[in-house]
């Protein structure tokens, strides 16, 4: 891409429309280290894109053939499944979404960000604006045109005091959604945030219908339509005759969860289930030599972790967190329960896949002295500190259990209670003092700790309060200086390392199998089943 300079005066005279056609962007989206460069070198950016999976193709290795089914087995389900995107709260519930609706925005492979129902995406000389222009001819399910007037609607369910979204945090800063037109939207931001259309097209930002509050049986632009949905039992899509782009290639998807590990291994290696979700790490090697079944896995800043709720008194004792700091077994939990697919992680969400990782903080390390000393210093002698597990993830009993036998050692009782997978979300995660947690990778750092460390973020798991942290969180959206930058992301993880419940002893990478004949799979590293990106494109090759 050419590179302007700001005392260009030819550039700097004209008008936005003629900057984009200068700078050639009418063919790609953008990453977030694009988009922070033009900030601080252009003022002003504009991003097109003719056909929304240009950079997905290169994951089919041949021409997608129409037909058949799948049947596909997460890891989880319970009574609060929902089809309402705002209300998405695992795994499954991003995968279903992906099935039945669009965004304006899509995440590609490398974490950059390409119009989806937008195709044209257009920010202000500080990113206080963003415009997007809406395309044309999409179709809901039910035949409705797609028109700005459904991504307002669908925009604002996000915003405001009384919102239900989960992932609120993520577009606080915009003050308010304006239709242009009815192809046309704005979003006026109260302050600058690069990352917005890389947070839009993150898992709760679907576009649904103008007035739906029914998402019993919804419509969407996606490429499937609901056939059924059950919660806790099970989804089926059927394809979207009238999908307005390349994909949904297969007649039908059956969805649903198997929260039992080694049933859901099972089911697959018997032909039951054609994708399965978090392949446990022992089993890699045997699906490898397993004839026509294939390991799935994508590197990623996924992470395991324990939640301390810094609110309950129970948990909230800073040297009974440091404590179990210092205990984690970090090498054994990487090389031992995840087979090597997965890295060190450091008491923070923020690991090297990140592009904002701070790679300043030392790396703490199995310590039973240290332990010890802060175990002391607690005052909490022989009292059994509990906590909750189950198998929401790979590795998040095992490092309950670790830190278990560790604890042992210097006279801590912790008490492992592990529960089933089963309404997990509704009944355990954010209501016991400490449990144990899965954490899904998100396309930017500030994403990740804006949805789950900010002081006001519905997912703030360890309900820790810090009002310099929220500051400073906000403030390094618009900071296009890259020391200063680099300066407020390490202190931000520094603060999560240092003063926070959270627990976090390695980063995992997605490990999930597929059957052979299982095409078009995605490797998008946020979530499992390629970024849940693959609804679209998956196609079964039984030749």
């Amino acid at each position: 891409m050419t590179k302007y300079k700001l005392n260009e005066p030819d550039f700097e005279s004209m008008s936005l429309e003629d900057r984009q056609k200068a700078l050639g962007m009418v063919s790609k989206g953008a990453t977030r280290r694009d988009v922070m460069s033009w900030m601080m070198g252009l003022g002003a950016t504009a991003i097109a894109s003719g056909s929304v999976f240009g950079s997905a193709t290169a994951a089919w290795a041949n021409t997608p053939k129409k037909g058949g089914r799948l049947v596909i087995a997460d890891d989880q389900h319970g009574p609060a499944d929902t089809l309402d995107p705002a209300l998405y709260a695992s795994s499954n519930d991003y995968f279903r979404g992906r099935m039945f609706f669009g965004s304006l925005t899509r995440l590609t492979n490398d974490l950059s960000y390409e119009p989806e129902l937008a195709e044209e995406v257009i920010s202000n000389a500080d990113a206080t604006e963003w415009t997007f222009k809406i395309r044309r001819g999409v179709e809901f399910h039910d035949g409705k045109t797609l028109t700005a007037d459904d991504v307002i609607y669908s925009m604002n369910r996000h915003l405001g005091e009384n919102t239900v979204s989960k992932a609120k945090s993520l577009v606080d800063m915009v003050s308010e959604w304006v239709k242009v037109n009815d192809y046309e939207v704005k979003a006026v931001l109260s302050s600058p945030n690069a990352d917005l259309p890389i947070a839009l097209g993150t898992f709760h930002f679907k576009i649904v219908q103008d007035g739906a509050t029914d998402f019993s049986n919804p419509v969407g632009t996606g490429p499937y339509k609901v056939a059924e949905f059950t919660p806790g039992v099970r989804t089926i899509g059927v394809r979207n005759e009238n999908y307005w782009t390349d994909g949904a290639y297969l007649d039908e998807i059956e969805h649903f969860g198997i929260g039992d590990s080694v049933a859901r291994l099972n089911a697959f290696l018997n032909g039951d289930v054609d994708v399965m979700a978090n392949l446990p790490p022992k089993a890699i090697a045997k699906v490898q030599a397993a004839a026509g079944k294939e390991v799935w896995s994508v590197k990623s800043g996924a992470y395991i972790n324990l939640a301390c709720r810094m609110d309950l008194a129970e948990s909230n004792n800073r040297d009974m967190i440091m404590a179990m700091k210092h205990l984690m077994d970090r090498e054994r939990i990487v090389k031992g329960v995840f087979k090597g697919e997965g890295s060190l992680g450091n008491d923070h969400p923020i690991g090297p896949a990140y592009f904002d990782h701070c790679p300043d903080i030392p790396q703490r390390e199995l310590d039973p002295d240290k332990a010890a000393y802060h175990f002391k210093k607690s005052g909490i002698g022989s009292t059994t500190i509990p906590i909750v597990a189950s198998e929401i993830g790979p590795g998040c009993v095992e490092q309950c259990l670790f830190l278990q036998r560790e604890a042992k050692k210097i006279g801590m009782n912790i008490d492992v209670q592990k529960v089933t997978t089963d309404g997990w979300f509704s009944t355990v995660w954010m209501k016991a003092p400490i449990s144990a947690q899965s954490w899904n990778m998100r396309p930017t750092a500030n994403i990740m700790m804006s949805l789950a460390f900010k002081s006001d973020a519905a997912w703030n798991e360890t309900f820790h309060q810090d009002p310099e942290f929220d500051k400073i969180l906000v403030e390094v959206r618009g900071v296009t200086d890259p020391a200063k930058r680099k300066e407020m992301y390490c202190t931000l993880q520094e603060k999560i390392h240092n003063e926070n419940g959270c627990v976090a002893p390695a980063h995992r990478n997605y490990v999930d199998a597929n059957a052979s004949y299982v095409k078009g799979l995605a490797h998008v590293p946020i979530n499992n089943f390629g970024g849940s990106e693959c609804a679209p494109t998956l196609w079964r090759d039984d030749a």
